[in-house]
């Protein structure tokens, strides 16, 4: 028994150099993986920062930039465990033989993995949304902040952050694709002169137009478009760019309302 215990000690202490050096030649690994990542970083975001410079500003660059960076902090993760456990001495090519043969096993656990994945994939390649875009996705509104191979960050008006995996994305409603429609109802109390209302409020629009430089037509004052026991609703609506969208609408507003009040009218 004491010369098993002594030949395994000796075996021990024999291997310990070899050991020591493989550690040490792992965590090495390690440190210059992670400053290859780092720079890798680095140079994705000047070559993304250069295109934007050159070609102006696009959301779609926004979004093929997030998910290269996506990809690219997998692929690298992925290759330094690899040369790690390789330099560790593990057999990797088992590893590797192994992961494709229970695959199969694997996938129907990852499923839902899986199809967060390529449905982030068909989001970028499809242009259905970009970073920067204010969308209504799996019920949540907001500005997207950044779309990920697995999952789509929104940020809400009110500064509420939703990581919304992408896997749950059905339908999506892009309120910052290439135009809107301002759209504002104002209600006409009961009792008032009606086609008074509505010839005080296209004089108003026509101002409205005039103060504002981002649209080039007037707004256009669609009639009464339905009434309750209170008030008959009007509709005014105007189009202009996506971004002016909500300040022309409070612009006509106030405006509206303003001029009725100046005619007597009560909203």
């Amino acid at each position: 028994m004491l010369d098993k215990i002594t030949s395994a000690v000796n075996e021990f202490v024999d291997k310990l150099p070899k050991t020591v050096t493989r550690i040490a030649a792992a965590l090495c690994v390690l440190a210059i993986g992670y400053l290859v990542l780092r720079l890798g970083r680095i140079v994705l975001k000047k070559i993304f920062k250069s295109y934007r410079q050159k070609h102006g500003v696009n959301t779609r660059g926004d979004t093929v930039q997030t998910l290269s960076m996506s990809l690219f902090n997998i692929v690298m993760y992925f290759a330094i465990a690899l040369t790690a456990l390789s330099t560790l001495g593990v057999d990797v090519a088992s590893l590797i033989a192994l992961a494709g043969f229970s695959g199969f096993a694997l996938a129907f656990g990852c499923q839902t993995l899986i199809k967060d994945i390529i449905s982030g994939m068909f989001l970028w390649l499809e242009g259905s949304c970009n970073v920067g875009d204010i969308v209504t996705v799996a019920g949540q509104t907001g500005r997207i902040e950044n779309v990920a191979l697995r999952t789509t960050t929104l940020r809400a008006v009110n500064g509420s952050v939703y990581v919304i995996p992408n896997g749950e994305i059905r339908t999506v409603m892009n309120m910052t694709s290439d135009y809107r429609c301002a759209v504002v109802d104002i209600t006409i109390a009961h009792g008032q002169d009606y086609e008074k209302a509505l010839e005080v409020l296209k004089d108003a629009m026509r101002q409205t137009n005039e103060e504002f430089d981002f649209i080039t037509e007037d707004p256009v004052v669609k009639g009464y478009i339905s009434m309750d026991r209170g008030a008959a609703t009007c509709r005014i609506e105007c189009f202009c760019s996506v971004d002016k969208c909500w300040e022309l609408e409070r612009g006509i507003r106030l405006r509206a309302l303003t001029a009725l009040a100046d005619a007597g009218i009560k909203p």
